[in-house]
């Protein structure tokens, strides 16, 4: 039920990165959401690739998910259009990585 919700938002806030277990940050990327998570994302590379391109913040406490919130809302679009170009880039990952195995194997 959240995937389909996510169409409707502007941002997302993904849970589990407290306790190591960070949620799928993917699908609010399909509709074009930054998101905002916990700390402990280690063992999820994906979380990493968003801040590195800018469209993830990790945060620990409350006082930086207020900065992180006002942050990303205040360039919002401008950040909906990034994680949109990151999904757009990114699409067919699957096909490549089949591909590399079929080379390989």
């Amino acid at each position: 039920m959240l995937s389909n919700l996510y169409q409707y938002g502007n941002l997302a806030y993904i849970g589990g990165a407290f306790h190591g277990s960070l949620h799928n940050i993917l699908e609010p990327a399909a509709f074009g959401l930054p998101v905002i998570f916990g700390p402990k994302f280690d063992k999820f590379p994906e979380g990493a690739y968003f801040i590195k391109h800018s469209i993830g913040k990790s945060i620990s406490n409350s006082e930086e998910l207020k900065r992180a919130y006002d942050e990303t809302i205040e360039n919002i679009d401008d950040l909906s259009l990034q994680v949109q170009q990151v999904v757009k880039d990114n699409v067919g990952s699957s096909e490549k990585i089949m591909e590399y195995l079929r080379q390989r194997l």
